[in-house]
């Protein structure tokens, strides 16, 4: 039955009550346009979703080990997972083996690993299901895009994947993500909004010099990167080295090496050369400075020649000279002391004396400026918002970040 509302029964309502139905009519039409707000779709950085394992293996490293589950657990992140003795049977679940000849990587035998909540945002929300403070990652941006009317898994997802590896080895991840980024714009009437965090805007860099220029224009609003490792990071190297805990205090560098050199992003994520001098000494010993000219040596000298191979395989990748081709938000902190190079008295096996320069306390100022060299080489809008003293992760929930989001996505 429809609501019809005559001229002859209008005249008898009460001036109140004809507006109140009026109103009623103009929100229940589904032929009147909603107020656009552009769809968004969250991509995480390095670490930054939840895996899942289930096992079913020929052998454990110790006797707390689990040998086989019945079902999915969280492998990342789980803090009791981290604890001394589970680390080592988490190390063996966690790392990939590398195939020099097939140049790809695989999961350990008995072993398989996914990413839960594709097109869902729990996954980047909080990267500890438990929902801790200290796995709190996306949550913060989410929640603020909910109470500006946006919905969690309908017009705000999440994009998570598996950050060990590059992207030569998730085909299907950017097969899923170009086919949810054209539902997305087809349910809710409008071109995509991607907002990528850390090495989630290499992933997006990488995806977008994919996709042809119509595709681009026709589906894709905005991207907004948040700390972009363009031109890759300086600490990476001492990763590789001597391992890094991404400060958390329950493991130590040296454990968590074997893990970090497994991954094949990290390789990918060494210094580029278009953003960083040919000259610049990244890592130094009593005996040697290694340049990114060194990197083979380098690699050599860690004992750790797959490495090499690894770095071959990833960093003709993406081009950062060469723009994405949709318009771009690049925003960035700065005057957070970032690790620069490294001097190492004893290499590699113990942790360096650090030299810091200016950047968010991961990636380095002149790596995330390469977003700036875009500009004038594409018709898109190219922007830089500076972030002074917001650090990394903190760019996340900076009242600054939050406030330019909402301005990109519904106006003044």
């Amino acid at each position: 039955m429809s609501l019809c509302l005559c001229p002859n029964r209008a005249a008898l309502l009460p001036g109140g009550l004809l507006y109140l139905l009026l109103l009623l009519m103009l929100l229940a039409d589904p032929g009147l346009p909603a107020r656009h707000r552009p769809p968004v779709v969250l991509v995480p950085g390095d670490l930054g979703n939840q895996l899942e394992a289930k096992l079913d293996k020929p052998a454990v490293v110790h006797y707390l080990c689990f040998k086989k589950t019945d079902s999915y657990f969280t492998l990342w992140l789980n803090l009791e997972l981290l604890l001394p003795v589970f680390i080592d049977c988490w190390i063996d679940n966690i790392r990939l083996i590398y195939n020099e000849t097939s140049r790809t990587t695989r999961f350990p035998d008995g072993v398989d690993v996914r990413v839960p909540g594709f097109g869902q945002t729990f996954s980047l929300e909080f990267l500890d299901p438990h929902r801790i403070t200290v796995g709190s990652y996306f949550h913060t941006i989410v929640e603020s895009l909910v109470g500006w009317g946006y919905t969690r898994g309908e017009d705000v997802r999440g994009a998570p994947y598996d950050w060990r590896r590059a992207p030569n080895e998730n085909g299907p991840y950017f097969e899923a993500l170009r086919k949810m980024i054209e539902e997305m714009s087809q349910l809710y009437g409008g071109r995509v909004v991607l907002v990528a965090h850390s090495m989630g805007n290499m992933y997006m860099l990488y995806f977008l010099q994919q996709q042809p220029q119509a595709w681009k224009d026709k589906y894709v609003r905005a991207f907004v990167s948040l700390g972009a490792p363009w031109g890759g990071v300086a600490k990476t190297l001492r990763v590789l080295a001597s391992g890094d805990n991404n400060r958390i205090p329950v493991i130590k560098s040296l454990r968590i090496r074997e893990q970090q050199r497994s991954a094949v992003s990290t390789s990918w994520l060494l210094p580029y050369n278009y953003s960083w001098s040919p000259e610049k000494v990244f890592v130094r010993t009593p005996t040697t400075n290694y340049t990114l000219q060194d990197y083979h040596q380098f690699f050599q000298d860690i004992g750790f020649e797959d490495g090499w191979l690894m770095r071959q395989d990833t960093e003709g990748l993406v081009d950062a000279t060469v723009p994405p081709g949709v318009q771009m938000h690049c925003l960035y902190g700065t005057g957070v002391s970032t690790p620069d190079s490294f001097y190492y008295e004893s290499f590699s096996d113990h942790d360096p004396k650090i030299s810091f320069g200016d950047g968010d306390g991961t990636v380095n100022l002149q790596s995330v400026l390469q977003c700036q060299a875009w500009r004038g080489r594409q018709k898109q809008q190219v922007s830089l918002l500076e972030l002074p003293g917001s650090e990394h992760i903190e760019m996340l929930s900076n009242t600054a970040t939050l406030a330019y989001l909402k301005r990109l996505l519904l106006g003044p």
